[in-house]
């Protein structure tokens, strides 16, 4: 199974990419819905997460400690 993307527009779909085989073949069209993206909610809270805190808590200890750096910018 190989997954193309592409966009539905007017009761038509244009795929981004050439599939594989010239067909026929069947196909499954999945929409997704916004709520799709796991990351949207998570992004969306007011203040982050308890192990998230923990996480930066003991990145900050570390970084204290000599045993890690902040990362720059260009590093991630």
């Amino acid at each position: 199974m190989k997954a193309v993307k592409g966009i539905y527009k007017n009761g038509r779909i244009k795929l981004a990419e050439k599939p594989a085989s010239a067909g026929p073949a069947e196909v499954l069209v999945v929409f997704p819905e916004a709520s799709d993206d796991p990351w949207e909610e998570i992004l969306q809270e007011a203040k982050p997460r308890a192990s998230f805190v923990k996480f930066i808590e003991k990145c900050r200890k570390e970084i204290a400690q000599g045993k890690a750096k902040p990362l720059t910018l260009d590093q991630l």
